[in-house]
């Protein structure tokens, strides 16, 4: 449980150095009780960053309001990105991933923010 301390908050850096997001949480696994009844401590399988991600632990109404804006700024479905442990390479400042920012869906609302809005600006 101190990991939980060590990586939540922490900048995602994707394998070619660039910014991919936040750690907004963890995702468990609790494996099956031993033999002798002990429960296992609980494994971490996923990093969850991204597009409502944090807004699942808030009101109900907060939730609905927030994928209303995500759809507003252009993206269809807003889901949080689920980034498998086995994908990250160090942790020290940040989070080092052994992995593409784009491959993982990490950047779905700044592309679409990009798309529906920036590039209707005249030099962008």
């Amino acid at each position: 449980m101190e990991l939980g301390k060590h990586v939540v908050d922490k900048e995602l850096l994707a394998r070619d150095g660039r910014r991919a997001g936040k750690v907004d949480d963890l995702l468990l696994s609790l494996p099956e009780p031993g033999a002798d009844g002990a429960l296992p401590e609980p494994e971490v399988t996923a990093i969850v960053s991204g597009p409502l991600a944090l807004s699942r632990d808030l009101p109900r109404w907060v939730f609905r309001l927030a994928r209303l804006v995500y759809r507003v700024l252009g993206v269809a479905d807003p889901r949080p990105s689920t980034i498998p442990w086995d994908r990250v390479a160090a942790i020290d400042v940040v989070v080092h991933l052994d992995t593409e920012r784009d491959g993982e869906g990490m950047m779905a609302l700044a592309e679409a923010v990009r798309r529906r809005y920036i590039s209707k600006i005249p030099g962008a």
